[in-house]
């Protein structure tokens, strides 16, 4: 079926969707335009598909199956097939993903994830996502005026808060520690910004490039530190690879587990909606269960 590219991307932007996410749909888009209907035949065909097996195109079909209903009129779609439309089931679609225990870094070994990393600029990349339990989105998003310079200036011994903006750019703020505030002023002095709206982290070419760059840094700061571990064939361990979430997954089991704050406290720290996104963090660790039981 052809559907207009352009009314189906202003329709996503609209959902303030990431830049990301949403070239990703429009990829989805295409390739679903072979189809000469949306149905419940066609899904099946496209999702039989390896390559469309992920969470991404599924995401995708959940948004155009609302996309066709709300705008049905404009389309030209008639009442039977609006009907046709609402019917179709997508239960492999709706449920949450089964989530995955999360492998978190203990806090005191992130000191040597720093290490490897050549310049203050990633080692404050490092730090700012981990301690202010940041997604990556967030991180290269921040500027100059994203921290609270005034009010932490009257009394730098306190925590500094940073003014960040996640998932459809809903604003929050994340918590930092002053000597990393400190650090950050020293290195936001030491390098020249041409205005206080200047991306700290990236300047040149397409955030999509950036978010790549350092997640292949992180990565290979995860090996060369020895948290990320190798098989037998020297190829990193999945389960053990450093990459931008793990550090958030890491602070936030750090809170509950060590910090001992409880689950709204942690909920309002990294800034989740809802508090079942929390409730991953107070899985029980097993080696101190086994410690208690014995």
């Amino acid at each position: 079926m052809k559907i207009p590219i352009d009314k189906f991307e202003s329709y996503l932007k609209n959902k303030n969707l990431k830049d990301r996410t949403l070239k990703n749909y429009i990829y989805y888009l295409n390739k679903f335009q072979v189809y000469d209907a949306f149905s419940q035949e066609t899904i099946s065909r496209f999702l039989s598909l390896p390559q469309n097996r992920n969470t991404v195109s599924r995401g995708f079909l959940v948004n155009f199956k609302k996309f066709l209903m709300v705008n049905y009129k404009e389309l030209n779609l008639s009442e039977e097939q609006y009907k046709d439309i609402a019917s179709i089931e997508l239960p492999q679609l709706t449920g949450r993903a089964k989530e995955r225990l999360i492998n978190p870094i203990p806090h005191d070994q992130i000191p040597l994830l720093e290490n490897p990393l050549n310049s203050e600029k990633l080692k404050l990349m490092l730090l700012i996502s981990y301690y202010g339990g940041l997604r990556l989105g967030e991180l290269l998003k921040i500027n100059i005026l994203s921290f609270n310079w005034d009010l932490w200036g009257k009394d730098v011994s306190k925590m500094g808060e940073l003014k960040v903006f996640g998932k459809g750019d809903k604003e929050g703020i994340a918590l930092l520690p002053s000597e990393l505030m400190k650090r950050i002023g020293t290195y936001i002095k030491q390098n020249k910004f041409n205005g206080l709206n200047d991306k700290i982290f990236y300047s040149k070419g397409s955030i999509d490039n950036a978010a790549r760059a350092w997640q292949l840094r992180l990565r290979e700061a995860g090996i060369n530190s020895g948290i990320t571990k190798l098989d037998d064939n020297k190829q990193p361990i999945k389960e053990t690879v450093v990459h931008p979430h793990r550090l958030r997954h890491s602070w936030g089991s750090h809170l509950i587990n060590d910090k001992h704050l409880d689950i709204r406290e942690v909920q309002e720290v990294l800034r989740h909606s809802s508090i079942q996104s929390t409730q991953i963090y107070t899985q029980i660790d097993k080696e101190k269960l086994k410690e208690r039981l014995s």
